[in-house]
């Protein structure tokens, strides 16, 4: 995870050309969906569900901008 702070914040394009040079085999959609699932890229849930206002409060990295 200090990675991925030493890097946050990043729009997802600028997240995707991260990984691609630093990664074999990375492409958009695998780049997307493990920040996602990591809390550093918004985007599993809509505002509407129930488990995005669930979500909200364990603090997830993209709520942050340090």
């Amino acid at each position: 995870m200090q990675w991925l702070d030493s890097h946050h914040p990043m729009s997802r394009t600028e997240w995707t050309k991260l990984f691609k040079r630093t990664f074999k085999f990375t492409g958009g959609e695998i780049v997307n969906e493990f920040l996602m699932s990591t809390g550093y890229l918004a985007g599993a849930h809509r505002e509407e569900c129930p488990i995005h206002t669930h979500i909200l409060t364990l603090s997830p990295r993209w709520v942050s901008t340090d």
